[in-house]
């Protein structure tokens, strides 16, 4: 619920002017050429609250290990489960949610991830927002990204290849980092 609460204050703030929302790894400004419309960052907002809510019908552990990233109808699906079914159901239930044109599964299934494992993803994602959020020649803050497992998973809409390369240049430095996944989009 406060999830929700924060989201649709964050829209009526965005929608007032020049606005930096920032939450965690995630981060939101004013709307220009190459970000989402307000119409489409409104679709994903539904999309991505469908799921969740789709995920807390069915089982609450969906609910609270999976993270749900949305952008312009591609779904970004992240965490970790005890159990393969629990994956599968994850993507089934996503795909059930109108507006979803694709479903990027990045879910993991438990191996013995514990603490010491939550820390380093924490330690990584925050390495990752303080160094794009002090770098002068990002402007914009329009990518979301997920560290689990050590592997950084980039997300979000551009058409600054600059930039783009900014942001993976700044998780390729980031010490214990396995892997990038770079789901940004083009316009």
């Amino acid at each position: 619920m406060n999830r929700l609460i924060v989201l649709l204050l964050s829209f009526l703030i965005i929608s007032c002017g020049p606005t930096l929302v920032t939450t965690g790894a995630k981060t939101a400004v004013e709307q220009h050429s190459d970000e989402k419309t307000m119409r489409e960052s409104w679709d994903d907002a539904t999309i991505k609250l469908g799921i969740k809510e789709k995920y807390f019908s069915y089982d609450a552990t969906l609910f609270t290990k999976i993270d749900v990233e949305v952008e312009l109808g591609k779904v970004l699906l992240t965490g970790v489960v005890p159990f393969g079914d629990m994956r599968l159901e994850a993507v089934r239930l996503a795909w059930q949610q109108e507006g979803v044109v694709e479903v990027l599964n990045e879910i993991s299934i438990d191996t013995g991830y514990g603490l010491d494992d939550i820390a380093k993803d924490k330690f990584i994602s925050t390495q990752l927002f303080t160094k794009i959020l002090t770098d002068g020649e990002i402007k914009k803050f329009k990518y979301d990204f997920e560290v689990q497992k050590q592997v950084i998973y980039l997300f979000g809409v551009s058409n600054d290849q600059k930039e783009i390369g900014r942001v993976i240049d700044h998780a390729k430095s980031i010490k214990g980092v396995l892997d990038i996944i770079n789901y940004i989009q083009a316009r």
